[in-house]
């Protein structure tokens, strides 16, 4: 599928995925791949394999060459560890029992040292890297946001080329496809069997809700794994732009699978604050034989009001998890007032 943000055809839909989706990443007979130990540098004169005939090169020596670039640009002074470029993320990201042979534009690497200049020469250079996007030490978003508090905001700067990738969480419903714009937002990289998604599978087959209330959904992971399990009305909600625009993408890239037939944009969430902490605002409205999903820039703390009829499921998927655990008045409230049960994965 082409990328909303580059127009390359770069986004993997779960009708691409193949019965084994670690296979994208795997080396043919002919690879021969070496790996590198992180902790050492890269010599400025060492000759880096190129990828192989099928395509494909190891990611040691795909960031070795991006070492060497830096190096030559004078960002490295070639004493520094293989591992200080920065943080590696294939795409699509899965969970790989080996390193991965990348084909063309599959590597983003997240980095605090790469000028744009660099990034720019790297990314012509080397035809594995997708892109490079600069990140503090701070996980990118507003974090936990509660209404009438101004929150903090800490966003990544994309310094060449696509920040938008796919992660692949597998559930005993097939593939999850969750699309993210990586420069605003954190990593959560698939694991084999995830928790989150497990623990949604676990309570709609105990449950069979008719309505699944995702209140921080991020990307959109747990409200459309919950679709992928049949419950036939979703509604998401998030306070970070970044997200609303990811969970956007989430809910395309699923839609053939999912049996939706319509998608309605109402607001261009690249026109509205980047944290909305006010009554949430419906901007995308999904729908399908069986299927609805709504999705809402907003507070969940008002969402109660726009929730449709029928035996509801909440799920409450903050970055403090501990912290909203003893939000236990909050809690018995939203049970309450919106009724079904609440659970935090």
């Amino acid at each position: 599928m082409k990328c909303s943000c580059c127009g390359e055809d770069h986004i993997i839909c779960p009708g691409d995925i193949i019965s084994r989706p670690s296979e994208i990443f795997a080396s043919c007979p002919q690879c021969n791949p070496k790996p590198r130990q992180k902790e050492k540098p890269v010599s400025p004169v060492e000759d880096i394999p190129g990828p192989c005939k099928c395509g494909r090169r190891f990611i040691d020596d795909v960031m070795a060459d991006i070492y060497q670039i830096l190096n030559e640009e004078g960002v490295l002074n070639g004493s520094e560890p293989l591992s200080s470029i920065g943080t590696p993320l294939i795409c699509p990201g899965l969970f790989l029992r080996r390193p991965p042979m990348l084909p063309p534009r599959s590597l983003l690497i997240i980095s605090d040292l790469i000028p744009v200049p660099v990034a720019k020469i790297a990314y012509k250079k080397i035809p594995e890297l997708l892109g490079i996007v600069y990140h503090s030490h701070e996980i990118p978003g507003p974090g936990d946001v509660t209404s009438g508090q101004k929150p903090s905001i800490n966003e990544g700067i994309l310094l060449c080329g696509c920040d938008v990738r796919a992660d692949i969480f597998l559930s005993g419903s097939g593939p999850v496809v969750v699309i993210k714009k990586q420069a605003d937002m954190h990593i959560e990289f698939p694991k084999g069997i995830d928790p989150k998604i497990s623990s949604v599978e676990k309570h709609v087959r105990r449950l069979h809700p008719e309505v699944f209330i995702d209140a921080c959904a991020g990307p959109g992971t747990l409200g459309i794994t919950a679709a992928h399990f049949g419950v036939p009305r979703i509604v998401m909600c998030d306070v970070w732009h970044a997200s609303i625009w990811s969970a956007i993408q989430t809910i395309r890239v699923n839609q053939r699978k999912l049996g939706i037939t319509r998608i309605n944009i109402l607001e261009d969430i690249e026109q509205r604050p980047p944290v909305w902490t006010e009554k949430p605002v419906l901007i995308c409205d999904a729908t399908g034989e069986g299927i609805s999903i709504q999705l809402y820039h907003g507070s969940y703390e008002f969402l109660g009001p726009y929730l449709p009829e029928g035996k509801r499921l909440t799920v409450f998927d903050p970055f403090n998890k501990e912290s909203f655990r003893k939000k236990d008045q909050f809690l018995a409230a939203w049970s309450e007032k919106v009724g079904g049960e609440v659970f935090i994965p």
